[in-house]
């Protein structure tokens, strides 16, 4: 048994929390309980993610915790370099007492610490088993900056520190990659343990479908770069509308895009309300682009929505090494069918006689339809 208060919690109940800043919010407040007078403190990790460089939880007395979000584009690289943090991320501590004179060119963050009252800054390189660092910093007030035994008690719970820390963090990667490419709810279910083969289950759901009109004619006409803009415009639109409503992405093909609103025991109307305000979500975001990109020459997105409720079955589909969560059944297939009228009608929102029936809202005929693969004619309708 440790005679190390600090290094004792982490080896016990700090090796039980999952999510980081929980977890280092409790931890500073076991350093502030061991003595040390803190008055600031950070994390620093550089992720794996789409759209994040680096990750960083901020504490400080008597406010919440909270999360900071770093990209290295923009002013973010010139922020880093600007800073201790390259230093660290190096393999090397970094201190500076804050109440003595500043060197020349002193780092601007160090300068704002000075101003803010704080004494000592010291930044420890965290070790990962993948051989990269990561950065922990702390600050205090304390008269003359921080004691030596506090220094030392600092870095000696930097390894088991920084183990507990990589474990959240490689559990969080996991996650947000699963989010990413699979889904926000179907990664979690993978992640829990959902992953055999064959693992499905029929629910009942509203199926979004939409698809991006005169692609054919924009990837004879657009450089591969060019294209790919315009795609991810789209689809930039499109995700970004049913995630507002609580609809989950599914997959991507080609052009085209899969989505589902479940229900999850509640009443049919409240998720095709959801469904159809994230389509007028979409109408709106596209108008906002599209003016956008008419002032610099770009071609404007076009696309094309069906939306229909019913019984799928959902979950793990596919070969023996590469499986896709998705929704599969007859009522996938009509949405796609419906979806494929879009351009013919001249409509941009289509319904299916069901989602109609359930909607709540005002809609109208736009006609009968035979549709390929489905047994008789279907009534199609639009929001009005």
């Amino acid at each position: 048994m440790t005679s190390n208060p600090v290094q004792a919690w982490l080896e016990a109940e700090g090796a039980r929390y999952t999510d980081t800043t929980c977890f280092f919010n409790a931890f500073v407040a076991v350093l502030v309980r061991a003595g040390i007078d803190l008055s600031r403190a950070t994390t620093g990790i550089q992720v794996l993610h789409p759209q994040v460089d680096s990750l960083s939880c901020l504490w400080r007395p008597n406010k919440p915790i909270f999360e900071r979000r770093f990209r290295l584009e923009g002013g973010g690289a010139q922020q880093l370099q600007n800073s201790p943090m390259p230093i660290v991320y190096g393999g090397k501590e970094f201190r500076c007492r804050l109440d003595t004179p500043p060197e020349p060119a002193e780092f601007p963050i160090l300068t704002e610490l000075r101003a803010e009252g704080h004494t000592d800054y010291l930044g420890l390189p965290l070790p990962f088993s993948d051989g990269t660092w990561k950065a922990v910093t702390y600050c205090t007030r304390a008269p003359g900056g921080f004691s030596d035994r506090h220094i030392e008690l600092l870095r000696s719970v930097v390894s088991t520190f920084a183990r507990a820390l990589e474990i959240q963090t490689l559990r969080r990667t996991s996650l947000t990659l699963l989010e990413t490419y699979v889904g926000q709810i179907a990664g979690r279910r993978v992640l829990d343990g959902v992953i055999k083969r064959g693992m499905s289950e029929n629910i009942r759901a509203i199926i979004w479908m939409c698809d991006m009109r005169g692609f054919t004619d924009l990837s004879e006409r657009l450089s591969g770069p060019e294209l790919v803009d315009h795609i991810n415009a789209y689809f930039g639109v499109m995700t970004e509308a049913v995630g507002r409503h609580g609809g989950e992405v599914l997959k991507f093909i080609g052009d085209a895009m899969l989505a589902i609103f479940t229900l999850d025991g509640g009443p049919d109307r409240s998720a095709a309300s959801r469904a159809l305000q994230a389509a007028r979500d979409a109408s709106s975001l596209t108008a906002e682009r599209n003016r956008e990109r008419t002032q610099t020459g770009q071609p404007e997105i076009r696309y094309g929505i069906a939306l229909h409720v019913g019984e799928v079955l959902y979950g793990n589909i596919g070969g023996a090494d590469r499986l896709d969560f998705t929704v599969i059944g007859r009522a996938v297939n009509l949405v796609t069918r419906i979806e494929s009228l879009s351009k013919s009608t001249g409509r941009d929102v289509l319904l299916s006689a069901d989602f109609a029936r359930i909607c709540g809202e005002p809609v109208e005929l736009v006609g009968t339809f035979p549709l390929k693969g489905i047994d008789r004619d279907q009534q199609v309708y639009a929001p009005t």
